[in-house]
């Protein structure tokens, strides 16, 4: 039987999504074939072992004692826990599926550590998973690959803060946002998960 890691939860604005898409997630895993193990991940960074689903549910999962971390050891392949007395032990890791959503969990950090310990995993690679999270990065790579094959987008204008901060931009921008998209506009930040921080401006 093979040792499923799946670690939810997170410091992402979406960390109360992510934990309930790990209970879904947990009622399809085959336990013929896998024997699951889950990792909470807090909202300050704290990777906490859940033994069961019941303590997710209820969210009593946080109040754990113990700590776990992935080794970036290739040669390892493990989780190591660490227990209230200072003890700690290793768990081989099969493969991993991060039920995690936005930074710190679809960006590809996650990815970029089992990449490391060189554990597969579910989901996309580093780069795609980087791009993908950021959406002016998304634009750009679909200007540059696949404008050209007939995909189309919605037109966008890419704003950092440090501009919309200056007074004396404000006005040139508002030309621009009119000039080429027209009012009203949608406003999203660049990377954020999909539904975060949507607003619209007129």
């Amino acid at each position: 039987m093979k040792n499923l890691l799946l670690l939810f939860g997170g410091q992402s604005t979406e960390h109360e999504v992510s934990c309930r898409s790990v209970l879904t997630v947990a009622k399809a895993v085959n336990r013929e074939k896998y024997r699951p193990l889950f990792v909470g991940i807090t909202k300050t960074g704290e990777w906490i072992p859940v033994e069961n689903t019941g303590k997710i549910e209820d969210n009593s999962w946080r109040e754990g004692k113990r700590r776990a971390a992935l080794l970036p050891d290739a040669t390892l392949k493990s989780l190591v826990f660490m227990e209230e007395d200072g003890s700690f032990h290793l768990e081989k890791v099969d493969i991993v599926f991060p039920v995690l959503h936005g930074k710190g969990g679809e960006d590809g950090t996650v990815q970029g550590l089992l990449e490391l310990a060189e554990i597969p995993y579910v989901g996309c690679g580093v780069l795609s998973s980087a791009i993908s999270m950021d959406k002016v990065s998304t634009k750009l790579a679909v200007e540059k690959t696949l404008t050209k094959q007939g995909v189309r987008q919605a037109n966008y204008i890419a704003l950092r803060h440090s501009e919309w901060k200056k007074e004396k931009r404000r006005e040139e921008i508002c030309v621009d946002v009119e000039r080429e998209l027209h009012f009203p506009v949608v406003v999203k930040p660049s990377n954020a998960g999909s539904s975060c921080g949507v607003s619209k401006a007129e």
